[in-house]
């Protein structure tokens, strides 16, 4: 895709993990993570018919529980902004990020400290994507900005 038929985004952006039935995330878009990042609570491994699967907690800034179940892809070795090194699990799932869906990789991890749930790197954002950081929920159509 060349860079005049992607669309722009903001230094943060509402998107959608349908598999996972979450709306309407506030996400932060960084360009200095790699690998996307969601919040997760009681983090567990589990067996089904055989495979590895992860099961957490995700709640929605307005309390909402959400019980989320999806295969487990690898263990992942990351650094945080503060320079501390911590493995999270990696999973994969399908986001909407306005009229594009595609699959990323999101490492799990307790976000309760940062201001957002979802933080979106640029392996997801790399060849899709150009950043305007001095917007934001450039994603929105003209209605709903209205609203």
């Amino acid at each position: 895709m060349k860079d005049t038929d992607m669309q722009f985004v903001g230094w943060r952006e509402v998107v959608s993990l349908p598999k996972f039935k979450l709306k309407d995330l506030r996400a932060k878009i960084d360009t200095g993570a790699k690998t996307s990042a969601l919040h997760a609570d009681s983090i567990e491994f589990i067996n089904i018919n055989g495979k590895k699967y992860v099961k957490f907690l995700f709640i929605t800034e307005d309390g909402k529980h959400h019980y989320i179940k999806s295969p487990f892809i690898e263990e992942r070795a990351i650094k945080s902004s503060n320079g501390d090194k911590t493995i999270r699990p990696v999973v994969k799932t399908e986001i909407k990020m306005g009229k594009e869906r595609f699959e990323i990789e999101v490492t799990l991890i307790n976000r309760d400290l940062m201001g957002f749930k979802m933080l979106i790197g640029r392996e997801a954002l790399n060849g899709r994507f150009l950043i305007n950081p001095a917007k934001h929920n450039m994603l929105k159509s003209k209605k709903e900005k209205a609203q």
